[in-house]
């Protein structure tokens, strides 16, 4: 009997103290959901500043079309121009974007909290491609050495690798300046690599990838998926953007551009271009570039800054440029002309993020 009228009396205590405990439990879980939507929109606003950055940073040194590209991409991406605030460096090279967005709360309102403010902010830096693409071969790698094995291979124009330079065979020839940060060993029977440079300044390697990408987009040839080419003529006016891996097999490449994988690129005896007037980068951005077949001829510039390029077969001509992080040369016979290379489907200027 005394325990059930203490119940009854308590009865009241019991019920102020749930709703106490209950108020305080949906005020936090309010709070959670309402600082993790500030996260995902603060995300979402440094993901659209980033954008915003690289495209407008690509039309300085004019300042007012970089900010109408601003604009746009900041608006193409949910957010507004009163958003964010574009500024410039002395010297026009540099913007920086930056955001700052009220997001309101939406269940914090009852512990009176009505809104967080977040900011971001993003500097992208133009500027011209890089000393790398001057040379007909190139090795980036600081730690493997560009090693030419085999016989009766001939480089027309100068070479550089940022490690060593290891030549082995004979009838070896490279006519322009054979550069190494390291040393230049050359082995073997009549081998003509006259000017031998060791201890060559480091170069570094470029990488413009995000310009070609805001290139496509823009065209309309960005593809999410790998792609196969296989017997068509493809046009490269415009540069196209994968995605993913790219497989050729017998197709050809015309029109000045850049065609660009994120992952690894396999060429089978294919021309990347058909003639002179044509100009077309094969561009690996984190990948590796495999060329397979004998008796075949490359046309135009083949470029891994960060990957493998591996040219397997005998009686090889690329008439271009070979530019990747380490070279692999299996076979013999192979010609790499870069002398009279049209460069004009490599971007003259590329733009990075430098925050």
């Amino acid at each position: 009997m005394m325990y059930s009228k203490f119940l009854k009396s308590n009865k009241g205590a019991s019920v102020i103290i749930f709703s106490l405990a209950l108020t305080v439990v949906i005020g936090m879980s309010a709070i959670v959901v309402d600082i993790g939507n500030v996260v995902v929109e603060r995300q979402k606003l440094q993901n659209a500043v980033d954008s915003a950055a690289l495209a407008a940073a690509q039309e300085l040194p004019d300042k007012q079309r970089a900010i109408e590209v601003a604009n746009k991409y900041i608006a193409d991406n949910g957010f507004t121009p009163e958003d964010i605030n574009v500024s410039f460096s002395d010297d026009d090279t540099k913007l920086i974007v930056n955001g700052n967005k009220d997001v309101q709360f939406l269940f914090a309102r009852i512990l009176g909290l009505d809104s967080k403010n977040t900011k971001c902010n993003a500097t992208a830096m133009t500027g011209n491609i890089g000393q790398a693409l001057d040379y007909v071969l190139f090795s980036g790698s600081a730690s493997t050495n560009l090693i030419i094995n085999g016989s009766k291979t001939y480089v027309n124009g100068n070479s550089h690798t940022n490690a060593g330079f290891i030549a082995n065979g004979s009838m070896q020839t490279i006519t322009g300046a054979c550069e190494a940060v390291k040393t230049v060993v050359v082995n073997g029977t009549h081998m003509e690599i006259d000017d031998r440079v060791p201890n060559a300044p480091y170069v570094d390697m470029p990488d413009f990838s995000e310009t070609i990408r805001l290139q496509a987009e823009k065209a309309g040839t960005l593809f999410d998926s790998s792609k196969t080419y296989n017997g068509s003529n493809i046009n490269v006016d415009e540069p196209i953007y994968v995605n993913g891996n790219i497989n050729v097999d017998g197709s050809h490449f015309k029109g000045k551009g850049c065609i660009l994988a994120t992952g690894d690129i396999t060429i089978n005896g294919s021309n990347l271009y058909d003639s002179q007037e044509d100009s077309v980068c094969f561009y690996s951005k984190n990948g590796r570039i495999i060329v397979n077949g004998s008796n075949i001829e490359l046309n135009g510039i083949v470029y891994a800054p960060n990957g493998s390029i591996i040219l397997n077969g005998s009686n090889q001509t690329i008439m271009g440029r070979v530019i990747g992080k380490t070279l692999v040369f299996n076979g013999s016979n192979l010609t790499v002309d870069g002398a009279d290379v049209n460069l004009g489907g490599i971007p003259s200027k590329g733009t990075r993020l430098i925050h």
